[in-house]
């Protein structure tokens, strides 16, 4: 991780502990700076927060560590029903598990045991649900003007639960996102260029035009509806 980062990093850990006290259970860095693939002035830094006690005053303090650090992006769990948690949301803390790294306080995730059938459930759920937010930005595009934002927001879970589907089905990723385009094209016969022209928007967002609007969408809607095919003809249709 590069200085400036690295000392933003320490200044909300600092300002956390600071205004936490001993309701920080624990802090935990997770995502791209733990994977090594931060791109500057694009990725947050990812923090897993656990309270001992989440209620209003431990938000209000949460806010004024971090208020004026907008790089942090935290995710803000309770102590109490932890375990509850990592059921519901069994997808992002198995991707979690994989590259984070804690801060301050206890490993949450030391014990963390996940139903693979569960996670299988929850994967697809969190994929059907990327799909209908795609298409509802696309239809709704002359009323927000958002497509854009939205594509470039979920450069990352797109690539992120499509290499979840993989590795619930035994296949092994690189760490580097671009690294991983070959295995997902092969894998669910996609064009492997999307993925790549996806990677170099994050880097340099553009507005979109109408017609690059319309034409991004009628590469990226099949890349993800091919996915979904592949866990429709694969995964089990029993519920958890």
């Amino acid at each position: 991780m590069n200085p400036k980062l690295q000392a933003t990093l320490d200044q909300a850990v600092a300002a956390l502990h600071r205004e936490l006290g001993e309701n920080l259970f624990s802090c935990c860095l997770y995502g791209s700076a733990v994977r090594g693939n931060v791109v500057e002035g694009v990725s947050d830094l990812n923090l897993l927060l656990v309270l001992k006690q989440s209620n209003v005053a431990a938000h209000q303090a949460v806010a004024r560590a971090i208020g004026g650090l907008p790089q942090i992006d935290p995710f803000v769990l309770a102590r109490r029903g932890f375990e509850r948690s990592v059921r519901a949301f069994a997808p992002k803390f198995a991707s979690i598990r994989r590259h984070y790294r804690v801060l301050h306080g206890a490993d949450p995730l030391a014990s963390m045991k996940v139903d693979a059938g569960l996670e299988k459930f929850l994967c697809e759920q969190a994929f059907r649900n990327l799909r209908l937010r795609l298409v509802y930005s696309f239809v709704t595009r002359a009323q927000h003007k958002s497509y854009a934002r939205f594509v470039v927001r979920h450069v990352t879970p797109l690539f992120v639960q499509c290499s979840e589907v993989l590795r619930l089905s035994g296949g092994n990723l690189p760490v580097a996102f671009e690294a991983r385009i070959p295995a997902l094209e092969k894998e669910f016969a996609i064009d492997g260029q999307v993925l790549r022209d996806l990677l170099a928007l994050r880097k340099q967002p553009v507005h979109f035009t109408e017609a690059e609007a319309v034409a991004w969408h009628e590469r990226l809607f099949p890349l993800v509806d091919a996915v979904l095919l592949w866990i429709e003809s694969r995964w089990p249709t029993e519920q958890p």
